[in-house]
């Protein structure tokens, strides 16, 4: 039996004795899935081993997967008793007071009398740590770029667009830049393309901790990054990313004993669309680098 499908309990569990179900909990115990049994006052009856391991010995807290503390009227046990329905596949985080989190499918199932009034309720509860840790670990690859943990190309562009619908809803500004290595081909010929990652990896982490908590950053080609800078004009963004440009020509890349330098194209959104916006900033990139590289172009037209 899958852990779970579990909450389908036993042949009959509609009218099943308390035997069957202690019968029932072991098989669970089995499966490493707590059973709590309450009778139809909500009183708690017994419960298995893998139950009482999850409780613990303190008075449990029950909170939404949205962090939110669930009222004891509200857990699933209480609807059950109310409504005398079943309440399936329900998420919920369980902290039993050690500073411990355990996140739990839970499933409430009414056992009936003969007279169809409900006399237990059965609460099977599924440990999904391990569950949502690789869920949150394959999402995590899926909008991040593996070398420099910034966001890859289709997700920061995705969050791109998502500005652009907020700043013409809103009328708030925000600031574009995209950026590259100076010279960044010519360096991995010389030094090796591991030399060149690492740089990049490097990069990444100096943007993240450069950058405010609400800017975006992400990486679009190979040496190349998009920056999206919300709720700030260009006069004022050119402050923070020149300040970035001069800690990079300072950095000294540790694993390789390398210095490099970046070169960007910085524009303010003024109401068009998102690939217009991406050209404007890349023909002010290339400005830069034919200028000399090491430095920012900005949109003179709009300051």
């Amino acid at each position: 039996m899958n852990a779970a499908q579990c909450y389908s309990p036993l042949p009959n569990a509609s009218y099943a004795e308390d035997e069957e179900i202690r019968r029932y909990a072991g098989l669970l115990d089995s499966l490493s899935v707590g059973l709590m049994v309450f009778s139809a006052d909500a009183l708690p009856c017994f419960n298995n081993k893998m139950a009482g391991k999850l409780l613990g010995n303190t008075t449990p807290v029950w909170k939404t997967e949205s962090g939110q503390t669930i009222s004891s009227d509200e857990l699933p046990l209480k609807s059950v008793v109310r409504t005398a329905r079943p309440v399936l596949d329900r998420i919920m985080a369980l902290s039993n007071g050690d500073a411990q989190t355990t996140w739990l499918r839970v499933n409430a199932l009414p056992v009936f009398s003969e007279n169809g009034s409900v006399r237990r309720v059965l609460l099977t509860l599924t440990d999904i740590n391990a569950e949502r840790i690789l869920h949150s670990a394959v999402k995590k690859l899926s909008i991040h770029d593996p070398l420099t943990g910034l966001f890859n190309q289709r997700y920061v562009m995705h969050l791109l667009e998502n500005e652009i619908h907020r700043a013409r809803r809103y009328g708030t500004p925000f600031t574009l830049a995209q950026v590259d290595v100076d010279r960044y081909f010519p360096l991995c010929a010389e030094h090796g393309q591991a030399s060149g990652d690492s740089v990049l990896a490097s990069i990444g982490k100096l943007l993240g901790k450069s950058l405010r908590e609400i800017d975006i950053a992400g990486r679009i080609g190979e040496d190349e990054f998009l920056l999206v800078l919300p709720n700030v004009s260009l006069k004022d963004a050119m402050v923070g990313l020149e300040r970035l440009r001069v800690l990079i020509e300072a950095h000294e890349f540790a694993s390789t004993g390398l210095k490099v330098t970046i070169s960007g194209g910085i524009t303010e959104y003024t109401g068009e669309n998102s690939a217009a916006l991406i050209e404007r900033s890349r023909s002010l990139l290339l400005n830069a680098r034919e200028a000399g590289r090491n430095r920012f172009c900005l949109d003179t037209d709009i300051i």
